[in-house]
């Protein structure tokens, strides 16, 4: 999977995850449902696709809406706001990861730039 190879060779990411362990699991609902995961583990960083590991804190959202996200169209703030996105589990988890999830951002940048995505 491309998005785990970028990830795993962000030096910010690898940085700042150096004391974290979370495990972030986002669905897609389509005719089926859609499951990948971060697993962070102190300095380790693994996205796979599937349900590999109990999550931590969770992301449920429609296909236009997860592809939105993927774009950087929207935000997932802006998103659960609304409603079209729910979160579960325990997302005070995510508070301790913030710097994280700057870096996290930057790799679905450079991600962006090298899928294409098929939508609707």
């Amino acid at each position: 999977m491309e998005l785990n190879k970028v990830a795993q060779s962000h030096k910010g990411l690898n940085e700042a995850i150096a004391n974290i362990k979370l495990v972030v699991e986002y669905r897609v609902i389509d005719e089926k449902i859609f499951v990948w995961q971060i697993n962070i583990n102190k300095g380790r960083v693994e996205i796979n696709v599937g349900k590999n590991y109990e999550p931590d804190v969770w992301f449920e959202t429609d296909r236009p809406v997860a592809v939105s996200l993927f774009e950087g169209r929207t935000n997932p703030l802006n998103e659960i706001i609304d409603g079209t996105m729910q979160i579960g589990g325990d997302p005070r988890k995510l508070f301790t990861a913030s710097e994280m999830l700057k870096n996290l951002e930057d790799v679905f940048e450079e991600i962006r730039a090298i899928t294409i995505t098929d939508i609707e």
